[in-house]
């Protein structure tokens, strides 16, 4: 496991570590581009997040079909062409060489669909790909295994379903895989780790469930993991980051409650710790996705449908902070920032608060960074030494 350190702010030659608060791990972000909604769908590629379809079920149903581009580095979103399958939610998706795959879903006649469309970023187009061969389905899980796109369970004409297949967009053609182990259901949370699989949570026949799952391409088998900590849940979010898987929010059976609180599987030691809440409210069908290390959720509903969108970065809280002692000045700056006391070469980025990288390069020994033309406000230099395994956290100013 890779030992986090984080350097204070302070304006002396010599820095302590000194923790930033937990509370930054959320940041909230521009609102949603389209309306208010839950059970949306939500995918990246490359630095671009997208976010579409849904559905708002109270007083008056609406249905969307509309898809939305978010960039991180200006907060920004940006309509981009409807889905090709029309008004649809609780679709899922996946993302393969920089081409986005969305499918499956229920539509404004309560019709449940097994087609799939990708999503071409370059021309903003989408295309139809070969159909799901399962049952029509909604509340489907999905995920990605070297190049293959993983889509299984959902909630059918024929009830909760386990069946899983896999996707080879090189051929355009869907093939069988084992059954999921776990019982049916729909609304579980799927990612992938290390060519492996992981499905987990979700609604079964009568409950939620807090179970987990891990898939093994190479021997096409499901074996049973830790559980998602002590309560069930269903509809709920999830993701990878820098070897983490994590799950939080959702809701318990009987629709009560709408959990905020987040779960960080370790892969290596297969257990579940329990991290800082989710800041925004307690809610159910938050969608989410992953650009360069840091996440990105939002929509749902907790009773009223939300647009509200954040930005999470465990790289922000103070989880296994141990102290260091290290050189870089001045801090505040104004045109530059010295670094010294570091014994080898090291990678290094440099983000804005709002996670937006301005800088990326190697550190040696005695380097300095030209701040001239960066904007005044607070920045996170982040550097991983491959030899000690470390990786090092430090904020500092730009006057």
């Amino acid at each position: 496991m890779k030992k986090l350190l984080q350097i204070g702010l302070l304006s002396l030659t010599t820095f302590w570590c000194e923790s930033i608060q937990a509370s930054e791990q959320w940041i909230q972000r521009a609102n949603f581009g389209g309306a208010a909604r839950h059970r949306c769908t939500g995918f990246s590629i490359g630095n671009k997040g997208y976010i579409g379809g849904g559905h708002i079920n109270s007083g008056v149903s609406v249905y969307h079909e509309d898809y939305w581009q978010y960039d991180p580095s200006s907060d920004s979103w940006t309509q981009i062409a409807d889905f090709g399958g029309g008004k649809r939610y609780h679709s899922t998706a996946f993302t393969i060489d920089g081409v986005g795959y969305v499918g499956m879903g229920e539509d404004d006649n309560d019709t449940y669909h097994n087609d799939f469309y990708r999503y071409i970023p370059q021309y903003n187009i989408w295309q139809p790909i070969a159909n799901y061969p399962g049952n029509p389905r909604r509340g489907a899980t999905s995920f990605v295994i070297d190049g293959w796109g993983y889509v299984g369970t959902g909630q059918s004409d024929f009830g909760y379903e386990d069946d899983f297949y896999r996707y080879n967009p090189d051929d355009d053609q869907w093939y069988v895989i084992t059954n999921f182990l776990g019982e049916a259901r729909s609304s579980a949370v799927g990612f992938s780790h290390n060519n492996k699989g992981y499905v987990g949570t979700g609604h079964i026949w009568g409950d939620d469930t807090k179970d987990f799952y891990e898939y093994d391409p190479f021997t096409n088998s499901w074996s049973q993991k830790a559980d998602v900590g002590p309560i069930n849940r269903q509809d709920a979010t999830g993701f990878v980051l820098n070897g983490y898987g994590y799950i939080g929010t959702g809701n318990d059976v009987d629709g009560e409650l709408n959990f905020e609180d987040f779960w960080r599987y370790d892969f290596e030691n297969d257990t579940w710790t329990q991290i800082e809440d989710f800041n925004g409210q307690g809610r159910r069908y938050m969608v989410s996705f992953t650009i360069d290390n840091i996440a990105y959720a939002g929509t749902g509903t907790d009773g009223t449908n939300l647009r509200d969108f954040w930005m999470f970065n465990p790289l922000l809280g103070n989880e296994e902070i141990e102290n260091i002692e290290i050189n870089l000045y001045p801090n505040p700056a104004s045109s530059y920032i010295e670094i010294s006391g570091i014994k080898n070469t090291v990678s290094a980025q440099i983000r804005t608060l709002s996670g937006q990288k301005i800088w990326e390069g190697e550190l040696s020994p005695n380097s300095r960074i030209n701040l001239e033309e960066w904007p005044t406000g607070s920045y996170i230099l982040t550097a991983y030494s491959e030899l000690s395994n470390t990786q090092l956290i430090r904020r500092f100013s730009k006057q």
